[in-house]
């Protein structure tokens, strides 16, 4: 049992000092690009990486899934994993090329030259990115990531300073720091990942068809997570224009504050979820870490809902500041999606791909009809709303498939009561009204979760 949570821990401790160095950083910048962008460039750009996120898993199979649980499998050889994995990512690179070189000869999208540049690099250093993350975890080389994410983030930002503040280049300015941040960061995992000596084009074991038969299903799973994720901003940007998707890309900035903590634990419990995975949770080690990951997650939801207000005013500059109003129901939604990605990794552990993806696609299939309502009906807020519900439906599918293989350790009353108090406090916050209620919401959630201090405590010991 210390053995299990000593791995977790570790790893944990390795991915916090990444993200919070370089999340930290990246928030701090945010000023400076609602200052200096328009909410129209900043719409664009978005969009842009948005279809990056969705031709990854299409054109790539969704391999990088199979880096990990391959990786992670004795069975397999690590470096045919990472060869294999590569080998697709060329193959698909070059279908990549094949479709832009179609689609801006015949005209059928029409933008400029340095967004379709900034698409290519987008995809290509994006498909390594995970590939490398994630054969690195497999590798249990959670170090080489946190140490290349933090410098990766520094030079994007001393970039963007530069680009932005000095040379005055504006959004092609902010597109080129960005590429130049995911390079350096695969620069210093190829070299000191040692991923060069792992890496083999030629003579190796080829073993692409289970790794592909792992890895179809969850690229229905990465399609629709991307559709919870993005469908919103190309149906905002049609119905509202690219200026609104601009101020609803920036109110995603706040929930990173709750996304980065659950990424640290997302990351090191990917790991942890294959290695140490027990049907009867015999130990309670799953539950357990079940219930401290809502239980953070849920705590500082709450808290950033009430910090929300004052957050905005310092951060968002001009237009940009309409925000404010989308970010609670995008917290609860972030709360709804880490828990499901959780409850992802148990399915993985058990290669139950197939259930990830039809509860995802649910989910996916809620969120775009609400969408097309209630964007609609309300604007901005309506996406955010959306976003929230079709997580929501997603969170509630995997739970209730749970059962089937795993019983885990888990107070079910705490957690749901909880997640309603959690959503009667959004709707208070949306709209702006009684914040005592809101306070002592608040307070009701750490009342409830009381018992889990002393199990954080004991563990962190």
């Amino acid at each position: 049992m210390k053995k299990k949570y000593r791995s977790l821990i570790k790893n944990v401790g390795l991915f916090a000092v990444g993200s919070f160095g370089s999340k930290l950083v990246s928030f701090l910048m945010l000023p400076l690009y609602t200052a200096i962008l328009s909410t129209s460039d900043y719409g664009t750009v978005d969009l842009v990486q948005s279809t990056a996120q969705l031709l990854i898993p299409i054109l790539l199979l969704s391999i990088h899934d199979a880096t990990l649980r391959f990786g992670m499998d004795p069975e397999y050889n690590k470096e045919d994993v990472l060869s294999t994995s590569i080998n697709v990512i060329i193959k698909g690179t070059f279908v990549f090329i094949l479709g832009i070189l179609i689609v801006s000869m015949t005209n059928i999208i029409n933008i400029s030259f340095e967004y379709w540049l900034f698409l290519f690099f987008t995809f290509i250093l994006g498909a390594l990115n995970n590939c490398f993350n994630l054969y690195l975890k497999a590798k249990d080389k959670a170090s080489i990531i946190a140490i290349s994410g933090i410098i990766g983030t520094f030079v994007t930002c001393f970039s963007n300073i530069l680009c932005l503040v000095v040379l005055k280049l504006g959004i092609n300015g902010y597109m080129i720091s960005n590429v130049i941040g995911i390079l350096i960061q695969l620069i210093i995992q190829f070299f000191f990942g040692k991923i060069y000596k792992d890496l083999h084009i030629r003579k190796y074991n080829n073993i692409s068809k289970p790794m592909i038969k792992y890895s179809i299903p969850l690229m229905a799973n990465s399609i629709s997570w991307w559709v919870n994720n993005a469908i919103d901003r190309y149906i905002l940007t049609w119905i509202s224009g690219v200026a609104i998707n601009g101020i609803y890309a920036v109110a995603y900035k706040i929930p990173t504050i709750l996304t980065t903590f659950q990424r640290i634990f997302y990351n090191a419990w990917s790991m942890s979820a294959i290695a140490e995975f027990d049907k009867d949770d015999k130990d309670g080690f799953i539950g357990n870490n079940y219930m401290l990951y809502s239980f953070v997650s849920i705590v500082v939801c709450s808290l950033i809902i009430l910090l929300n207000i004052p957050i905005t005013k310092v951060l968002y500059s001009k237009d940009f500041y309409a925000a404010w109003q989308c970010v609670p129901m995008l917290l609860v939604g972030t709360v709804f999606n880490g828990i499901s990605q959780v409850e992802g990794s148990l399915y993985a552990a058990t290669k139950k791909t197939k259930a990830v993806s039809f509860t995802t696609f649910i989910g996916a299939v809620v969120n775009t009809i609400c969408n097309f309502v209630f964007i609609y009906l309300i604007g901005a807020p309506g996406a955010a709303l959306s976003t929230m519900l079709g997580y929501g439906v997603t969170w509630i599918l995997r739970t209730r498939g749970l059962h089937k293989f795993i019983t885990m350790k888990v107070n079910w009353k705490i957690h749901i009561t909880s997640i309603i108090i959690l959503v009667c406090q959004t709707v208070l916050a949306t709209f702006n009204i009684l914040i005592i209620v809101q306070i002592l919401l608040f307070m009701i959630i750490l009342v409830l979760y009381k018992d889990y201090y002393k199990k954080v405590l004991k563990i962190r010991k």
